[in-house]
């Protein structure tokens, strides 16, 4: 079904192109070659499209990766003291309202078009969502089972690994894949915004070029890779670790 919708875009997109200049629209067979011949040719600068796909990639790990960390803690400490809570409440709605690109913006005036000013941008945006996922699933565990693991003299590794995460491991998985996504739709918009060696860079240096074809390209190679590994990897990963809940409603 996937495959065919995907199909039916890409019919839509060569029709339209048929009767649209290139320069505006170019069809998809145009398309498929210039992203054949990014792979094979040194772009602008003397970088190839390997170098800047693995800047991107880079940025958008570290970015993700501070983000998640600094959710989990702050969501784990919301939930579990009153008094976090409450110094939170205002903080978190005011970053969760504010405009993803009204968010950008202002880590550009902030901090220029440096690395800094992109993983500003995806903390601000990507972390409170995840605290407050982190925070709501705190929320909902089951105290019994804490008090019967502390009743056991379970420490605090046991706790984590056996009682707290087992139960938190959907919440996790939705904050996980809600900031992977926007993390690298904020790198690539701070990318284009200037920040150089980037992906994103080269939307924006194609658009200075009028080149429909490249910016297209870059834009689809861009998505293909990051789809690739959504539900290439987080997928599978997130499809394995519950796995248990098929067994079991195979079982019952």
């Amino acid at each position: 079904m996937r495959i065919s919708s995907i199909g039916v875009l890409i019919l839509s997109w060569w029709i339209v192109s048929l009767f649209t200049s290139p320069e505006i629209l170019p069809g998809p067979l145009l398309i498929a070659r210039t992203m054949f011949q990014i792979f094979f040719e040194d772009g602008p600068e003397g970088h190839s499209a390997y170098f800047r796909i693995g800047i991107t990639f880079l940025r958008i790990l570290v970015a993700f990766g501070a983000a998640m960390l600094a959710g989990i803690g702050l969501g784990l400490a919301m939930g579990l003291k009153k008094i976090v809570e409450y110094s939170l409440l205002s903080l978190i709605p005011l970053l969760l309202t504010m405009p993803t690109i009204l968010m950008v913006f202002l880590a550009v005036l902030w901090f220029g078009f440096s690395e800094v000013g992109s993983l500003v941008a995806v903390m601000a945006v990507v972390t409170p969502f995840v605290t407050v996922n982190v925070a709501e699933g705190t929320k909902a565990m089951d105290k019994s089972l804490v008090d019967m693991a502390k009743s056991f003299k379970a420490n605090r590794k046991m706790l984590v690994r056996k009682v707290y995460l087992p139960q938190l491991m959907p919440y996790l998985f939705s904050a996980f894949r809600y900031a992977f996504g926007m993390t690298w739709k904020i790198v690539a918009l701070a990318e284009t915004f200037g920040i150089k060696f980037g992906i994103g860079y080269m939307f924006f240096f194609w658009f200075e070029q009028f080149s429909m074809d490249q910016v297209l390209a870059w834009i689809l190679l861009f998505v293909i890779l990051m789809l690739s590994i959504e539900y290439g990897i987080i997928a599978r990963f997130e499809q394995r670790a519950f796995a248990w809940r098929r067994s079991y409603s195979m079982v019952g």
